[in-house]
């Protein structure tokens, strides 16, 4: 098990617990090996929405790198609010594959890759 990679799950999992708009979560998958990690979490928000959230991360020389990503995000009645992820289904859009989609069906480019700790940020400030 890696200790670096423990520790940043940590971190996503005090994150959902202090967050404001955060009702409750549920840790579906988590998996620690010696140079990566996998995390599935989902969390019903306090507008009666919820955030399914999926990374895949790896470390090197102590830092962790995002290699797979998603973040949905929907209303109380299943609707999309925005799904962050970086499947390659995109590649036209800079900074490809990174991209969000939007409760309109667009779908825009990403240029900084997202991690949990933003996309509770986001989602705060959306639901003000």
């Amino acid at each position: 098990m890696n200790q670096i990679i423990r520790d940043y799950f940590d971190g996503v999992e005090a994150t959902l617990i202090n967050s404001p708009i955060v009702i409750s979560y549920n840790i579906i998958r988590q998996e620690i090996a010696l140079s990566d990690g996998k995390l599935r979490v989902k969390a019903v928000l306090i507008d009666g929405g919820t955030l399914e959230l999926f990374e895949y991360v790896s470390e090197s020389d102590k830092h962790i790198s995002l290699l797979k990503y998603s973040f949905h995000w929907q209303d109380a009645n299943g609707n999309l609010k925005r799904r962050w992820d970086n499947a390659p289904h995109y590649p036209n859009l800079p900074n490809s594959p990174h991209h969000v989609h939007y409760e309109d069906n667009s779908v825009r480019e990403i240029m900084k890759i997202p991690d949990i700790f933003f996309i509770i940020k986001e989602i705060d400030k959306a639901l003000g």
